[in-house]
């Protein structure tokens, strides 16, 4: 039976109090649903890059957003199709609510490796030798192991976001597959996070912070200099990583919320009705521009860009750009990007 070789100490301890206490935030704070769904979108595009560009793959953050926006891109194929199969695997995740199984996992390869890999060696374990990593017979095993010790007695004693990152460890360190052994190492710890942190976990990705510092994460996982990789140092950077992530959505919903509830008290007080307009529309959307204010309210040019500037100096909305076409008008709290 699977137990993780680790010993809880203060910095530890510390990480796990920040996550719980974002986490609740989180959780307990309002954010209008219509930023709740940008936060998410902003998200997907980071999850997709990230999470492939630690697999090596060589595609652009902008090519990623087209792919997951659904344009074609110019580019190797089988980036594109690495990216493609990540977002299948991410929405295969995001659509399961029962527990890891052996076939699970092995779904999950399948479908990171589509198209990528022969037929015959999807969904199918190492049977090579892979200098630094587990013996290929004992693969199987051992992850069947791991399993059972997700759902047993001790680890439902640990902290949920502690249980992701020994099983991101583990999964990694068995490196079960031929290919992709790291994107289901991540994808298996990311689906335990969201059991914890439900819709919240949409927020936030922590394959960026891995990417971001590619170097110590192979050396967490793999050891460096010739020294064996400990359990402990990788779960101090695991939940380093985490505890950032999560602390920065924290962050940006009481914002939200905050400058949410101050947009509903100017609402009440001294605008004129289609101003109240369009803040709503501009809530909804995202933004809005002057022709679509004119047409919003019936007005003609000069009285939309009169009541918009008001907006503006009444600290509302922000204006982005000069003049032109390309000008446009946005509530102040419209800065997620910024903030996550």
């Amino acid at each position: 039976m699977y137990q993780p070789d680790f010993q809880y100490n203060d910095r530890i301890v510390r990480l796990l109090a920040r996550i719980q206490a974002a986490r609740e935030i989180i959780l307990n704070t309002h954010v209008p649903p219509a930023w709740e769904r940008r936060l998410q979108i902003n998200n997907l595009f980071r999850l997709a890059y990230h999470a492939t560009s630690l697999e090596e793959n060589g595609l652009s953050i902008r090519q990623v957003t087209k792919l997951v926006n659904g344009q074609d891109i110019f580019g190797d194929e089988t980036d594109k199709k690495q990216v493609l199969n990540f977002l299948e695997l991410n929405e295969y995740l995001q659509g399961s609510d029962g527990d890891i199984s052996e076939e699970m996992v092995l779904d999950l390869h399948r479908i990171a490796t589509k198209d990528i890999l022969p037929e015959d060696e999807l969904g199918r374990y190492r049977t090579t030798v892979a200098e630094g990593f587990m013996e290929p017979e004992r693969v199987r095993y051992c992850v069947r192991d791991l399993i059972d010790w997700i759902y047993g007695e001790e680890a439902s004693e640990i902290m949920p976001a502690l249980v992701a990152g020994i099983v991101h460890y583990e999964l990694y360190r068995m490196h079960p597959f031929e290919k992709a052994s790291g994107t289901i190492a991540t994808s298996i710890s990311s689906y335990l996070l969201s059991k914890n942190f439900r819709e919240a976990k949409k927020l936030f990705t922590l394959e960026e912070f891995f990417n971001q510092r590619k170097k110590d994460y192979f050396e967490k996982l793999e050891g460096w200099n010739r020294e064996e990789p400990n359990l402990n140092e990788w779960l101090e950077y695991y939940l380093y990583g985490l505890a950032l992530k999560v602390s920065r959505v924290e962050n940006a919903v009481l914002n939200i919320s905050r400058d949410y509830g101050t947009v509903g008290k100017y609402i009440q007080t001294g605008l004129k009705d289609r101003q109240v307009k369009a803040i709503r529309f501009a809530r909804e959307m995202g933004k809005i521009t002057n022709k679509e204010y004119q047409k919003l309210c019936d007005l003609g040019a000069s009285t939309a860009k009169r009541d918009l500037q008001e907006l503006v100096k009444k600290k509302i909305f922000v204006q982005v750009g000069r003049t032109g076409r390309g000008t446009y008008y946005k509530l102040r709290y419209d800065h997620l990007d910024e903030l996550i």
